[in-house]
C-alpha cells in the first residue's frame, strides 16, 4: 500500500511539473516565433498560439491544476514517507515522539522533491526552451482546460472581479512590453554578452528619440546657409559649393523669418545647364517643413519620412525661425556621429593635441557628456555650448572670455555678430575633471 502511495506521489509531483512548465512556457514564449512556427507547421505551434492569445484563461487552467497536484502531494505524501521512518523510531522513543519526528522528516523530504522536482526543474527548462515547451505541452493542456472548463471559468471570473475591485484591468496581461520593459532586456542582454556596447547604445538611442525635441539637435539659425528666393542658379549653387550642402533654405526679402522653402544642389545644376547662371531659383524651391521647436524627434522622424523630405524649418514660440534639422541630425542621436567628405576635419567637436577640447558654439551642450566631457547642462536656460557660455558670463561674449564650470575652463576662441563660434574646453588642474576619449 505504501509503495502505490508513494507512485502515486510521484506522478503527482510529475503532473505539478507539466502545469508549471505549462505557465511559464505561456508567459515567456515570443508569440513573433510562435506564429513563425505555425506557419511553417511545426506541430502544436498553432494550438499555442491560440492558447497564448488567451493567456488569462489558460493560465488559471494552470494554476488549478498545480493546485490539485499540490494538494495531492502534501495529502498522500508526508502520511506515506512518515511511515517509513516511524519503525526506524520506535524503539528508543515513545509512539507519539516517533510519529512526530517521522511526519517532520517526510515533510522536509517531500517539499525538498516536490520543490526540485515539481517546481524549480520544469520552470527553469520552460524559461531556457519557451518554444519548445509551449508546443509540447499545447495538446494536453487544452483537453485539461476543456474537461475542467466549468470550474475554470469561475475561478477565472472571480479572479477577474476581484482584480477590478483594485482597479486592474485583466486585459492588460495581454499588453506588450513597454518602453522600460525592453530597455531592462537591452541591459541584460549587454551584461550576457548578447550585444556589444555599440548595438545596446543604438537600440537605447531609439527609446532616446522620445525625450529629444527639436531645438537640442538643431543647427541654429545663425549657422544655416540661406539664399533669397530673388538669387540667381548661380548665387545659390555658389553657397552649396562654399558650404558643402547639397540642400539650401530659402527665404524672402533676406528675412529668415519668411520661409519659402528648400532648393536642392542637382535642381539648381540642371537649371544652370538649362537656362544659364542667371536662371531664377524660384521655380526650384519646395515647400519647406515647418515645426515647432519642441516637438519631439521620432514624431519628427515619422513626419519627414511620410512627407518624403530630409530638412525641416524649426520655429520657436514666437513663430520666428529658430534653426533647422535633418534626418541625419536625428540618425546621429541613435548612431552617434557622422562624417562625410564635406565635413571639416575633426568635425564639430575635436581632441587637440595638448588634450583641451575644441567645440563649435552650435554643438548642442547635451552631446558633450558623449565626448567625455562632464559639465552639468540646464538645457531649460539654453541648448548650445555658446548658450551654455552666454548664460554663465551673463552678456555678450567676447573672444578671449573664460567661465569656469564644474572642474572645466571654457574659453571663447571665436565670435561673430555676438554669437560663439568656438571655444576650448579645458579640465581645470587639481579638480579631477578629465575629457575621455
Amino acid at each position: 500500500m505504501t509503495a502505490l502511495l508513494l507512485l502515486a506521489v510521484l506522478l503527482l509531483v510529475l503532473i505539478n511539473g507539466f502545469f508549471v512548465a505549462a505557465e511559464f512556457a505561456l508567459v515567456r514564449a515570443s508569440p513573433p516565433r510562435l506564429h513563425e512556427a505555425a506557419e511553417e507547421g511545426l506541430r502544436g505551434a498553432a494550438r499555442a498560439e491560440t492558447q497564448q492569445k488567451d493567456l488569462s484563461r489558460y493560465l488559471s487552467a494552470c494554476q488549478f491544476g498545480i493546485t490539485l497536484a499540490s494538494l495531492g502531494i502534501g495529502f498522500l505524501g508526508e502520511p506515506a514517507v512518515a511511515t517509513l521512518f516511524e519503525p526506524l523510531f520506535g524503539g528508543p522513543l515513545s509512539h507519539g515522539a516517533a510519529v512526530g519526528i517521522s511526519i517532520a522528516i517526510a515533510y522536509v523530504l517531500v517539499t525538498a522533491v516536490h520543490v526540485i522536482a515539481g517546481e524549480q526543474v520544469p520552470k527553469i527548462f520552460a524559461i531556457v526552451r519557451a518554444e519548445t515547451v509551449a508546443r509540447s505541452v499545447s495538446r494536453p493542456l487544452g483537453l485539461f482546460e476543456l474537461a475542467m472548463r466549468p470550474f475554470i471559468g469561475a475561478l477565472d471570473g472571480a479572479a477577474n472581479g476581484l482584480l477590478r475591485v483594485v482597479r486592474i484591468d485583466p486585459a492588460d496581461v495581454h499588453d506588450a512590453a513597454n518602453a522600460e520593459d525592453v530597455k531592462l532586456l537591452i541591459t541584460q542582454a549587454t551584461v550576457g554578452g548578447k550585444l556589444d556596447a555599440g548595438e545596446a547604445g543604438m537600440l537605447r538611442g531609439v527609446f532616446h528619440l522620445h525625450e529629444q525635441e527639436a531645438r537640442q539637435v538643431m543647427t541654429p539659425l545663425p549657422a544655416v546657409i540661406t539664399v533669397d528666393v530673388s538669387d540667381d542658379v548661380e548665387t545659390a549653387l555658389r553657397a552649396c559649393v562654399s558650404s558643402g550642402h547639397t540642400r539650401l533654405v530659402v527665404v524672402e526679402d533676406e528675412n529668415a523669418d519668411h520661409v519659402r522653402g528648400t532648393v536642392h544642389a542637382n535642381s539648381l545644376a540642371r537649371r544652370y545647364m538649362a537656362d544659364g547662371p542667371g536662371a531664377s531659383i524660384e521655380p526650384l524651391v519646395k515647400p519647406a517643413l515647418i515645426i515647432p521647436e519642441t516637438k519631439p524627434l521620432d514624431d519628427l522622424l515619422a513626419d519627414l519620412q511620410h512627407e518624403r523630405l530630409s530638412l525641416a524649418v524649426v520655429v520657436d514660440e514666437y513663430g520666428r525661425t529658430a534653426g533647422i534639422v535633418t534626418v541625419e541630425d536625428i540618425v546621429e542621436e541613435v548612431v552617434g556621429e557622422i562624417d562625410d567628405e564635406t565635413d571639416p576635419a575633426g568635425g564639430a567637436v575635436r581632441r587637440l593635441a595638448e588634450g583641451d577640447w575644441y567645440v563649435r558654439g552650435h554643438v548642442a551642450a547635451t552631446d558633450l557628456i558623449d565626448h567625455g566631457i562632464n559639465i552639468p547642462v540646464e538645457t531649460e536656460s539654453y541648448n548650445s555650448v555658446g548658450g551654455l557660455v552666454f548664460d554663465a558670463l551673463g552678456r555678450l561674449p567676447k573672444r578671449g572670455d573664460t567661465v569656469k564650470v564644474e572642474g572645466y575652463s571654457i574659453r571663447v576662441e571665436s565670435v561673430r555678430e555676438n554669437r560663439v563660434e568656438a571655444v576650448r574646453i579645458r579640465p581645470r588642474p587639481g579638480t579631477g575633471a578629465a575629457p575621455t576619449d
